[in-house]
């Protein structure tokens, strides 16, 4: 050929210039390069598993934290306007003289406080549940959705338990009885929120391990308050005290085995 087409090609092999006529569809389809064996097989490095494992992803948008920094806020607003510290109800959840004064000096008796003491105990026991279920056993929640959820049923359990120690107080004719076993109640309640609100963001921002912290603490608050409540029942109560022990056995204990058992299934 006279062109310059032609004569390239009469230099070169059909198929390795690259401006030859119809050169990218008659390539070689082997290469002439040398293969050399991957750095990455053979040891530790090489790839075993290609395919993408699974991962649960949650993101509660700091909720855990603003739930726990509000119920902080409303600890502290509480304790101010009933002049109340953790050292005054630590001494009147051990003593019935501290309680008295306690009763006397701080208002802790009337609605309001059995109210808000519940409130931010249960609510504080709710984030940390939750954090339990998102961290601990990895399950998939949301935390706009699912942490109120979770603090809504510990307050309707909260309510319902209640609302049964104060029916029993008053089938049994124990009205102010029962009323000093709901103020033992809140005290260790209090206590209990002042250890589970920084272990519970702990528990959601620093190590999961603080969970189990937060089950001890609940734990020790409940068998606390339970024996202090049923010595305070036994020591006040004018009427029967073994019927009044075994129904407030049933009405602490039965709802918290449904409690736990309705968790488990979350």
């Amino acid at each position: 050929m006279e062109d310059g087409l032609g004569e390239l090609d009469t230099l070169y092999p059909y198929g390795s210039v690259l401006f030859c006529e119809d050169s990218i569809f008659k390539a070689p389809e082997q290469s002439e390069l040398p293969f050399h064996k991957s750095l990455f097989c053979g040891h530790e490095l090489q790839v075993k598993h290609r395919d993408a494992l699974a991962r649960t992803v949650t993101d509660d948008g700091g909720y855990v934290f603003g739930v726990c920094v509000v119920l902080t806020i409303l600890m502290l607003t509480f304790t101010i306007l009933r002049h109340l510290t953790v050292k005054h109800a630590l001494l009147a959840s051990l003593s019935d003289r501290h309680m008295n004064v306690l009763i006397r000096d701080c208002g802790v008796k009337n609605d309001f406080s059995l109210f808000a003491i519940p409130l931010i105990y249960y609510s504080s026991l709710g984030a940390a549940v939750y954090v339990a279920m998102r961290d601990v056993y990895g399950t998939q929640i949301y935390g706009l959705a699912d942490l109120p959820l979770i603090i809504g049923v510990l307050l309707l359990f909260s309510f319902v338990r209640h609302m049964f120690i104060k029916m029993l107080g008053v089938a049994c004719d124990e009205r102010e009885t029962i009323k000093l076993y709901t103020v033992a109640i809140n005290l260790f309640q209090m206590l209990g929120a002042t250890l589970v609100i920084p272990a519970t963001v702990l528990a959601g921002y620093v190590d999961e391990v603080y969970i189990w912290v937060v089950v001890a603490i609940v734990g020790l608050v409940f068998v606390l308050r339970l024996g202090r409540g049923l010595a305070l029942v036994m020591s006040r109560s004018r009427g029967s005290k073994l019927y009044l022990f075994y129904y407030l056995c049933i009405v602490e204990i039965v709802p918290i085995l449904v409690l736990v058992k309705f968790v488990s299934q979350l």
